[in-house]
């Protein structure tokens, strides 16, 4: 074979390897696109689909959280409800204890008896101011209570005979008040067993005008009244 058909043959086996070789590129390529496209698809839809569980999942917890709080508080109402339920229990309970011991005392009046003489604490003039001696008075006149179960107190108030008579008997309840509160705040006496009353200048202690006399009218005085325990059966105990 010549030069020139040599060459020729080799120029066209190459034109029919490029020709074959873009074929094949094509068909790959118009292959590959579609494939290319669904895949694009599905990464969007899994993408769109992921942020809405994220956004699902986080609307989910805030709920929670929220319900959380709620319920937290709602507890914490529950606990304070509770609470003042059992403190209003324990102060209607004691409130009918002492109510059952006033009844008990109003209905067994003539069971009680004086325990000893009256406690005597006395006053300057135109004061119901209780002193430090009084005060200490009225320390061992509460210590004379122990465990007494069945008592109560009278405090009674008086002043001298100087000054007018309206007067003297406020005086003389503003010196039992200082008294009962003094008792009451100091040793823990239940109010509800101390009976009152200013009586001004009606008992005097010594009828004359001179100082000592006055001295002695102007005064605070407490008994204590008891009783002897009641039995099971709500009576008093015997003789």
């Amino acid at each position: 074979m010549s030069k020139a058909g040599l060459s020729a043959t080799i120029v066209l086996a190459l034109s029919s390897l490029l020709i074959a070789g873009c074929a094949t590129k094509n068909y790959v390529k118009q292959s590959i696109t579609p494939v290319d496209q669904k895949i694009d698809q599905v990464d969007k839809s899994s993408q769109q689909r992921d942020s809405q569980q994220t956004s699902d999942l986080n609307k989910t917890n805030q709920t929670v959280d929220e319900n959380e709080k709620k319920l937290s508080a709602t507890t914490e109402i529950a606990r304070t409800a509770d609470g003042e339920s059992k403190n209003a229990m324990a102060k209607a309970n004691q409130n009918t204890k002492e109510i059952g011991d006033l009844r008990s005392v109003i209905a067994n009046i003539d069971d009680y008896k004086p325990m000893g003489e009256p406690t005597v604490v006395h006053f300057a003039v135109n004061k119901d101011t209780l002193s430090k001696d009084e005060q200490a008075k009225l320390d061992q006149f509460a210590s004379q209570i122990g465990s007494q179960q069945r008592y109560f107190i009278t405090v009674e108030g008086f002043t001298d005979q100087t000054g007018p008579k309206e007067l003297n008997d406020r005086l003389s309840r503003a010196r039992a008040d200082q008294v009962i509160a003094y008792l009451v705040g100091s040793h823990n006496v239940p109010v509800y067993r101390i009976h009152t009353v200013g009586l001004g200048d009606q008992k005097l202690i010594d009828e004359g005008k001179g100082k000592k006399a006055r001295e002695q009218s102007r005064r605070v005085e407490l008994t204590i009244y008891t009783a002897k325990p009641l039995t099971p059966s709500g009576s008093a105990g015997g003789n």
